[in-house]
């Protein structure tokens, strides 16, 4: 699990070397972690008109049945179970998908749908790094498909089986609830799930850098590399140079008859660490 930074000591040392007449630009230690906004345990919240945090505002499309259409949310809930219910989706869609439960307190989660997925700095920086995870849903669909059952070999009738990721659950039937369902990711079809950032500054966009939040023998250099995350894991976006606004967008392998993307197009985020 990597855990958060707070980089106060070197703060505190950065301000005793500074003259007294001088502003301090980053008022708060540089690792913005969310924190600050309060949540009820295992919970999440869809704000309208997006929310703040520590110079970064994020953007936030929240429909009128309260769920995230689009942008950014906040969440804590951390929910590796299978769902029993299509009304239940909430409980892996706001959800960090670790190893163990998750330790990093409050996170954003993004729906990934346009150029919605979106921050913004109230003062331009260098975004040194950010933390990013799968969220419980993609990383369910990725790792087991549309659907994990046994079936019965006379009746082709489903029968639910023990959760693998908590054995204290009761026995169930994975399913996705995924309009058309998704594939289970494999080697042998090369399969990816990549993030893209795109950094702007004055409107003009500064560059890009792609991170794989699954890669099943996808990468060129790499063909031996077989993962999905698993952890909360660093995503580099130093090359996109002083941005004001950093844009996200998702790709996969596995599409429908139309191109279009079956993976949930969802991923989370924290720590963010400016220069």
């Amino acid at each position: 699990m990597m855990k958060k930074l707070f980089p106060a000591v070197l703060l505190m040392a950065t301000l005793g070397a500074c003259d007294d007449d001088l502003d301090l630009r980053v008022p708060y230690p540089d690792n913005i972690t969310l924190n600050e906004l309060a949540l009820d345990d295992f919970t999440h919240e869809v704000p309208d008109g997006g929310f703040e945090s520590q110079g970064i505002h994020f953007n936030t499309v929240r429909g009128a049945d309260g769920q995230l259409e689009g942008g950014f949310c906040y969440s804590n809930r951390s929910m590796r179970s299978f769902v029993s219910s299509e009304q239940e989706l909430d409980l892996i869609r706001y959800s960090v998908w670790t190893s163990r439960p998750n330790q990093t307190e409050v996170y954003a989660v993004a729906h990934v749908v346009d150029d919605e997925a979106y921050f913004t700095l109230e003062t331009p920086s260098v975004v040194e790094y950010i933390l990013v995870a799968n969220t419980s849903w993609a990383y369910l669909a990725m790792n087991y498909g549309d659907k994990y059952c046994e079936i019965d070999e006379d009746s082709g009738e489903e029968i639910p089986v023990a959760n693998p990721n908590v054995p204290s659950e009761p026995m169930g039937i994975w399913l996705t609830y995924v309009p058309g369902g998704v594939r289970k990711f494999s080697d042998e079809n090369k399969d990816y799930f990549r993030l893209t950032a795109t950094g702007y500054s004055g409107g003009r966009e500064t560059g890009t850098v792609t991170f794989d939040l699954a890669c099943k023998g996808a990468n060129a250099e790499n063909p031996k590399w077989s993962y999905i995350v698993t952890e909360w894991t660093r995503m580099d976006l130093a090359s996109l140079g002083v941005v004001d606004k950093v844009v996200f967008h998702l790709d996969s392998s596995d599409k429908d008859a139309q191109d279009r993307m079956r993976t949930p197009a969802w991923f989370c985020l924290d720590g963010i660490q400016l220069q």
